[in-house]
């Protein structure tokens, strides 16, 4: 007699291998155990390959209700000042659409994909005014059609040393540190329907960087209250890695949950991943230790009702910033490829899945 876990693995497994008969019923996925509990299960899809991949396309389609895409930065959608480019976007909205999907922004203003061309501005007025525009054209643009848009993403690093914990950006050096109230209120004036979020990293461990990273977050969401800017969701981006998993205490990150909570906020795990530099070699036993990551994680964070979505950043391991090898932090000293989403390079699914599976299973329903 299978187990739970093997009947999983085995009934997304053959999902993906047997041939469908004709006017055969949808099987089941992610999206589906999501949409039981309430909740949304999405991944960051890379639109330009959907119409090249079949197997990819069927896969989103099957796993996914939210569809957020990797083409919103500001720099691929306003190259020149003025100058809007939104074909990739439209194609990925109409997609989603077409699949039943909701779909989401990221991101609006994020320091690393500001546009040269801003970067140039000579004064704070033509500064605010580009930026406010800019946000004013997408969100109008895709008004009443967005479930939501990280508005501002990134947006603290309390190591570097300013009283405020914001991060050096052109957004900062030109605007100053209101850019983050501009930026909400010009995206809630342009899209009143959309949810608006603030994005951010490293915030579940019990170390000292995450505590005080815990800190400047809440006094940011603090400051938005008093000042009365419009947000409604935080998103906690769950980079994991398996060597820092020691470090994850399940209170403290429920004490993290509960926290913005209290302070009327819904929640979305924005990033999900897990980066596997520390796991073994052999890929039965990484594989184990990535799948618990993310259950420990994931149970944590689907138990608190105001979680509303839980987002991979990316479905296969063909697709991910973590197997590209440009970031020393995920490099093993192995030399093998990371292993770190739900499915393998051959869209094959992983104990990771079934981890996945599993957690939205045991949620509780919204």
């Amino acid at each position: 007699m299978l187990s739970r876990r093997q009947f999983l693995l085995a009934a997304s497994q053959a999902a993906l291998v047997a041939p469908a008969p004709a006017q055969a019923a949808p099987i089941a996925g992610l999206r589906r155990i999501a949409a039981s509990k309430g909740l949304l299960f999405g991944a960051m899809i890379r639109g330009s390959a959907l119409g090249k991949d079949r197997a990819l396309a069927d896969m989103a389609a099957r796993e996914c209700n939210l569809f957020v895409s990797r083409a919103m930065h500001w720099d691929y959608v306003e190259p020149s000042r003025g100058v809007y480019e939104f074909a990739q976007v439209d194609a990925d909205r109409a997609w989603a659409e077409a699949h039943d999907m909701k779909y989401r922004g990221h991101a609006l203003v994020w320091g690393e994909h500001a546009p040269g061309w801003f970067k140039k501005l000579g004064d704070r007025a033509d500064a605010t005014r580009a930026m406010t525009d800019h946000i004013a054209r997408i969100c109008r643009h895709f008004a009443g059609r967005m479930h939501s848009w990280d508005v501002v993403n990134e947006a603290i690093r309390p190591d570097l040393g300013r009283p405020d914990g914001l991060r050096p950006t052109a957004f900062l050096d030109l605007v100053g540190p209101e850019y983050l109230d501009i930026a909400f209120r010009a995206a809630r004036e342009a899209d009143p329907k959309a949810r608006l979020v603030y994005n951010d990293f490293d915030v579940e461990l019990d170390l000292p960087w995450h505590r005080q990273k815990r800190r400047t977050l809440l006094e940011l969401l603090d400051g938005f209250r008093k000042r009365g800017v419009p947000i409604d969701m935080v998103g906690l981006q769950g980079h994991l890695e398996t060597e820092k998993m020691p470090h994850f205490d399940e209170k403290v990150f429920e004490g993290v949950l509960r926290e913005l909570t209290d302070r009327g906020l819904d929640i979305m795990i924005t990033e999900l991943d897990v980066i596997d530099r520390g796991a073994p070699s052999d890929i039965a036993r990484r594989d184990a230790q990535v799948a618990a990551a993310y259950r420990r994680y994931l149970d944590v964070a689907l138990a608190n009702r105001a979680v509303k979505a839980v987002i991979t950043w990316g479905l296969s391991d063909r697709d991910s910033w973590i197997t590209t090898d440009r970031y020393p932090q995920t490099k093993r000293a192995d030399g093998l490829k990371p292993r770190p989403l739900p499915f393998d390079t051959d869209y094959a699914p992983k104990p990771a899945y079934v981890a996945i599976a599993e957690a939205l299973s045991g949620a509780p329903a919204r």
